[in-house]
């Protein structure tokens, strides 16, 4: 007879304070769900209070602990309270997953400064806000993760996507150095997630012939579902990452990695 797995075992999460910005929806709610299951104590942040008390409610019933906080990042005296709060409320913060995004698509010709900006206020500027107020605190404590949620499109040129490319671009280039300055203890990471199956990604593409396109594009022919982002968050987030900084992991489906120009037919 096999002996039964002890659950605990298996949480490898388990009292890890983690805050989870954008958490209200998308590859965000995804993170906060996964993190919790695995024992983890999370803080889902954003500006939709019923998202993110949906969120919340899921994570309750499967006997996850979770807080949430209603609030704007983008508003800098606004998240450096709340994320005060959670210092004061929890003791100490094991992670810091910044996700949360904004994005105002458009040519560069068409684009206004205002509109440029709009890009870098959630994106990047929030990133860097959070990480510049949790990263002496964890660099005390002699421990922590950070995690980025950066993009493909921070890789590689995306047409009417320039100002949001290059604010995930900067938040790659933040994460390197962040990861240079917090070590040796606390270590700075980011993934670069290609299509995701959010509300956002299907608000974009917002027909049945876009949906396909666009996975007939990946080399895995399909679209990601958010949870598979947020397993790889929870990796970087754990010990089990232990000897990883620094690095930015595209979970792209190998969009990025190809470039067959079309000569693959020829040779199957």
């Amino acid at each position: 007879m096999v002996a039964p797995i002890c659950t605990n075992l298996l949480k490898i999460m388990k009292d890890k304070k983690i805050i989870i910005t954008g958490g209200g929806s998308g590859i965000g709610a995804a993170i906060a769900k996964d993190c919790a299951s695995q024992g983890a104590h999370v803080a889902i942040l954003g500006r939709r209070k019923e998202a993110l008390q949906d969120v919340a409610e899921d994570i309750k019933q499967s006997g996850g602990k979770v807080d949430i906080s209603v609030v704007d990042i983008s508003i800098e005296s606004d998240f450096v309270d709340c994320l005060n709060s959670y210092k004061d409320l929890w003791g100490n913060i094991d992670g810091l997953v910044n996700n949360a995004m904004s994005i105002q698509g458009g040519l560069i010709k068409d684009l206004s400064l205002k509109n440029w900006r709009e890009n870098f206020t959630v994106s990047l500027d929030a990133a860097f806000v959070g990480i510049r107020e949790l990263l002496p605190y964890m660099t005390e404590a002699k421990k922590g993760s950070i995690v980025n949620i950066s993009s493909v499109v921070g890789m590689r040129g995306t047409a009417t996507l320039s100002a949001y490319a290059a604010a995930k671009s900067g938040l790659i280039s933040l994460t390197q150095t962040a990861a240079i300055e917090a070590a040796p203890f606390v270590r700075v990471n980011c993934i670069a997630p290609g299509a995701v199956l959010t509300e956002a990604s299907k608000s974009m593409l917002n027909t049945q012939a876009l949906l396909d396109s666009t996975a007939e594009s990946i080399p895995l022919k399909r679209i990601a579902d958010p949870k598979e982002m947020a397993t790889i968050v929870r990796f970087l987030l754990s010990s089990d990452s232990s000897f990883i900084t620094g690095e930015c992991i595209a979970a792209d489906g190998g969009k990025t990695a190809d470039l067959t120009a079309g000569m693959l037919g020829q040779w199957e």
